[in-house]
């Protein structure tokens, strides 16, 4: 790629270099966060066990690519934690396999004794709270799915394929 720098009478080369970089790096960084939110999409999607959840928040819609602006540098980031800490409590649990305070087996009945409902036919293991009430008892592990290294691991190869053009 070769860009071509006019200047005007007085301005300082380097100066407008540096800008022209700068203005590179940002779409540059957007471009490897949107693909690091499509990877991540993806390895959502490849992992999901149960894919029919009637309602509620979906962790996938819940990482967006978002700017961030720090003085006069822009970047972008991908997945918002206090939004998906909000939003998508779970997202923790099932990225790294265990909640944020080391459980590892989610909560049963024993714990709370309000947890109760049952399994509608057809959900692959979507627990219903209401009628008819049974007890839950979990005794088996949540699985880390490593969504963030998973994504990040195919993104090295992408920042490769971006510095090439160069």
């Amino acid at each position: 790629m070769i860009t071509a720098i006019i200047t005007r009478v007085g301005e300082a080369i380097p100066t407008i270099i540096q800008q022209q970089i700068g203005i590179l790096s940002e779409e540059h960084t957007k471009l490897l966060a949107e693909e690091h939110k499509k990877e991540l999409d993806k390895a959502i999607d490849d992992t999901r066990e149960r894919v029919l959840k009637p309602t509620g928040d979906h962790l996938k819609d819940q990482i967006q690519v978002e700017k961030i602006s720090s003085g006069e540098h822009n970047g972008y980031g991908v997945g918002n934690v206090e939004v998906l800490n909000q939003k998508a409590k779970w997202w923790v649990w099932i990225n790294f396999g265990r909640a944020g305070t080391g459980r590892t087996v989610p909560p049963s009945t024993k714990d709370f004794p309000g947890l109760v409902g049952h399994f509608v036919p057809g959900t692959k293991g979507i627990f219903t709270k209401g009628q008819p009430k049974f007890p839950l008892f979990t005794k088996k592990a949540i699985k880390a799915h490593n969504y963030i290294e998973k994504a990040l691991g195919v993104m090295i190869s992408k920042v490769r394929e971006l510095l090439k053009w160069f």
